[in-house]
């Protein structure tokens, strides 16, 4: 790829780790000012890249680690609830915070003034429904508080946050695109073990108030460094220009699209079963606790790795690494573990290019309008929300596919285990299916676009 190319992606790259996250660029914000902060160094630039690190370990890290909680409502807490109520909380947690983007980054994008009060309404939210799910007798109480609620929270308080990133980085944006969203893999390793412990010592009660409270204490003091470089843009309330939907129209952005609804659908439930898989291998707490851990912080590497490949090769090598290969991973590695040892080899091999496909986002984006960065972030948008869409049907899909079948209790191998067999083969058979995405290039006929 040429490096003018180059410079141009990297300016619209607003994807996140685990799982999938977006930026909406303001591209006035872009021109440095001698009498504003510096971009790309200086107190304030640090600042806001150290807080909104923290922002996005916090939002994702928690409902990534569901997979914990998870095993333990069904062992201890809620023992006879059905297992598809206790799986929807896990998916609404991650899924709505996807899906929202549809409404949120066109509403702040038109009023920017919303954006403060709105992330100060996304702590309430996410404090109140850990704090609401640490008092709930009922599973449905679970999905309102835990699911809803914090999901709700996560919304308003992340992508607010995210929108002032091209504000503050100009030439380093790419750096601090990957500093940022290492947050959720480094809390995704972290977080899933303190969850563990804490359970096991004092319980789900005291559990979700001391996640409730730390959310609290860590988050607030972050807020004064989480602003516009541009104290004009704060006050902005021009509509923006007509949006051009026109892309609706490519063959290319259809393929794209349902390739990226088909990887979202079964991408987190790897992350929702392994606990429990773990679990019923005979494993003890601590042995699932690690597996997700594991699936987690490889998506660090994952992700710089996948982006990479797929600025200096045709993308579709990226896709078919992420597609094909974390479909062979749940086959021949999930599909046929027996104990931690592969167990964990599946996680980090999954981990890192599973979730990773998120990465390939901003050339998916270029494939099908090219370099606009005013329209980057609304079709960004479209494919964000098409992974929630995947994440939030993936809880009572999962569950449904949960059953016996021919191999059950007739080999030793993961597909045999209790009801896992056909939960396997539909999650890599839906990663399968995505790779069908590579045949958009086929189809590419919007004016100016280089074939990528």
């Amino acid at each position: 790829m040429e490096k003018a190319e180059l410079d141009i992606q990297i300016q619209i790259i607003p994807v996140a780790p685990s799982l999938a996250h977006t930026t909406a660029v303001d591209v006035d914000s872009i021109s440095p000012d001698s009498d504003l902060p510096p971009m790309d160094g200086g107190f304030h630039a640090l600042a806001y890249l150290a807080s909104s690190w923290l922002v996005e370990l916090l939002t994702w890290s928690y409902p990534f680690s569901y997979g914990v909680f998870l095993e333990h409502y069904k062992t201890h807490v809620f023992p006879d609830a059905p297992s598809s109520v206790l799986a929807l909380v896990g998916s609404m947690s991650t899924g709505i915070i996807y899906l929202t983007s549809w409404l949120i980054l066109p509403l702040i994008a038109r009023y920017p003034t919303l954006k403060k009060p709105m992330m100060s309404m996304g702590v309430v939210f996410c404090v109140g429904g850990l704090m609401g799910a640490a008092f709930a007798n009922q599973p449905w109480q679970l999905v309102l508080t835990q699911g809803v609620i914090y999901a709700l929270g996560g919304s308003f308080l992340y992508f607010p946050v995210m929108t002032y990133l091209f504000e503050w980085f100009s030439e380093r944006k790419g750096l601090a695109n990957g500093i940022i969203f290492s947050g959720t893999g480094v809390g995704g390793v972290v977080v899933p073990l303190i969850v563990e412990v804490l359970l096991r010592k004092y319980g789900h009660r005291v559990t979700l108030l001391s996640l409730a409270i730390a959310f609290a204490v860590l988050i607030i003091p972050a807020f004064p460094y989480i602003k516009s470089r541009h104290p004009q843009s704060a006050s902005r309330t021009a509509a923006p220009p007509a949006i051009d939907i026109s892309f609706v129209k490519s063959s290319a952005f259809w393929i794209l699209f349902f390739a990226n609804l088909a990887q979202g659908l079964p991408t987190y439930i790897p992350a929702l079963y392994l606990p429990t898989f773990a679990a019923d291998l005979g494993l003890d707490a601590a042995a699932g606790s690690a597996t997700l851990s594991m699936l987690n912080g490889a998506s660090v590497p994952g992700l710089i790795f996948l982006g990479w490949l797929s600025d200096h090769y045709d993308l579709r090598i990226s896709m078919l690494v992420s597609t094909l290969g974390s479909a062979l991973a749940v086959f021949l590695l999930w599909g046929l573990s027996t104990n931690l040892p592969v167990l964990l080899i599946f996680a980090f091999v999954y981990g890192a290019i599973g979730p990773s496909w998120s990465a390939l986002w901003p050339r998916f984006i270029t494939s099908i309008i090219g370099d606009d960065p005013r329209m980057s972030s609304l079709v960004l948008t479209v494919f964000i929300g098409g992974r929630g869409v995947g994440n939030v049907a993936s809880g009572p899909v999962s569950t449904a596919l949960m059953c016996r079948w021919a191999l059950t209790d007739k080999t030793p191998f993961g597909y045999g285990l209790n009801g896992y067999g056909p939960l396997i083969l539909f999650t890599g058979s839906m990663l399968l299916l995505s790779t069908a995405g590579v045949t958009y290039r086929s189809f590419q006929r919007v004016a100016g676009v280089v074939a990528v």
